[in-house]
């Protein structure tokens, strides 16, 4: 089950016909997207626009995700995934349910009036031969396996709709998934050929058919939810 309506806007062009407002929220990502590839690569030991200049044809969109409400049946609201480009920043409306994947168990994501969550996406995780953990998250209620939320949260929750905007950073499309020096192609597997970031998207995202299946996870990161 994956019970959800979404909004994709895939450019800035798309936001200001939208809504002056996420015009101006866009921007604002950008700039906090910046800032942080920027501390990425100084925490790396790497030139601080190292990533940036990686990402300035500013492939960026923003997602806006309504999560109906359910029952107490419910299960995850939103499946399990990894977000397939560098980074993600996630605004919530506090409505519980948003879990992240570590150490082996599913962990409650705290709401933080005022923050962003910021998840990182395969390709960064990849980029950093995994010094920098791929997140995986989901959104769960009230009879999803292994969550360690509080039950009567999760209760609570699925009774209301829950709103949340995702701002994804996708990579100038024909960057490698390696870059140089890069040591984590793995053997043979089809996911972990090099490809250019356009190619692997499209691999993620299963194409542009209508009956297209995307991809939550590489085998990589399903192995980690094995162990």
């Amino acid at each position: 089950t994956d019970p959800k309506l979404y909004t994709m806007l895939g450019s800035a062009e798309d936001c200001a016909s939208a809504s002056p407002v996420l015009a101006e929220y866009l921007q604002t990502m950008v700039t906090i997207k910046t800032a942080i590839l920027r501390c990425i690569a100084a925490g790396l030991g790497l030139e601080p626009s190292y990533f940036t200049r990686l990402h300035n044809e500013n492939n960026n969109s923003l997602r806006i995700i309504r999560y109906l409400a359910g029952t107490i049946e419910t299960g995850n609201r939103c499946r399990e995934h990894s977000d397939y480009g560098t980074i993600t920043l996630l605004s919530t409306d506090g409505v519980s349910g948003l879990e992240a994947y570590h150490n082996g168990q599913w962990l409650p994501v705290p709401h933080v009036e005022g923050s962003l969550v910021v998840n990182v996406g395969s390709l960064m995780s990849r980029w950093t031969g995994g010094k920098l953990t791929v997140t995986l998250h989901r959104v769960a209620g009230p009879t999803s396996e292994g969550s360690h939320s509080s039950e009567g949260e999760l209760a609570e929750a699925v009774r209301r709709p829950r709103t949340s905007i995702a701002f994804f950073a996708d990579p100038n499309k024909d960057v490698s998934t390696n870059l140089q020096g890069d040591k984590s192609k793995r053997s043979g597997e089809e996911e972990e050929k090099e490809m250019s970031v356009a190619d692997y998207i499209r691999w993620r995202t299963g194409g542009s058919d209508a009956g297209r299946i995307s991809v939550a996870f590489t085998k990589e990161e399903e192995k980690r939810m094995e162990k």
